[in-house]
Order: C-alpha cells, then structure tokens, then sequence
C-alpha cells in the first residue's frame, strides 16, 4: 500500500469493508522508523525504550482517553523484537503506541 501524498492532498485508501480511509495530514508515514521511549513520570507504559516502525494496518487516529493531549495520535507500531509492558504482560511483537512515546529515528 502505498501512502506517499503530494503536499497538502490527504491519502485515501480501502479498507477491508470498502470504505474510504484517509491517513492524517502531517501524521507520521508507514515505514517511519521511531524510538518507542518511557514516560518520564512513571516507569512504563513499556519496561524499556526500544525501536520499530509505523504500520499501515490503519490509519492513526485521535486517541480517545481523559488523559489524551488535544489532537493526540494513537499509531500502530511493529517492534523490532519482543517487548513487555510495564505490568509485565507480552511479549508483544506490535501495538497501537500514543504519539507522546514515539520518537522519530533520523533517517541515515
């Protein structure tokens, strides 16, 4: 699937039920490499920092949640190994990962 856009055009795909599915302008690609990283005031929600990449199983969407920043992205992330939460669950190989705990890796 391809999710290269011209700027300031939205990408719009199918999804399973035929639907028009739109990524979100100015959101992180598919294939953006990123640093899932720790909160920095508590000790999760993963027991270490690690890398993965942004998949495009779906689009990012708004994360619905009390404590959610206005305009917060949740993003489907494929670990580049196993990882565990902080309550020790897993191991997990991919997760939906809130945009405040990605870090985009430079490109090299």
């Amino acid at each position: 699937m391809n999710h290269e856009t011209s700027p300031g055009s939205p990408d719009t795909n199918r999804d399973s039920g035929g639907a028009d599915v739109t990524w979100p302008k100015g959101a992180m690609t598919p294939g953006t490499r990123v640093t899932v990283i720790q909160d920095p005031s508590w000790p999760g929600p993963w027991q270490a920092e690690f890398q993965g990449t942004i998949d495009d199983v779906e689009p990012p969407e708004l994360v619905q949640h009390s404590t959610a920043h206005s305009g917060e992205l949740v993003y489907w992330v494929v670990f580049d190994g196993p990882q565990y939460d902080s309550d020790g669950c897993g191991p997990y190989y991919k997760a939906q990962v809130w945009d405040r705990y990605l870090k985009q890796v430079p490109p090299q």
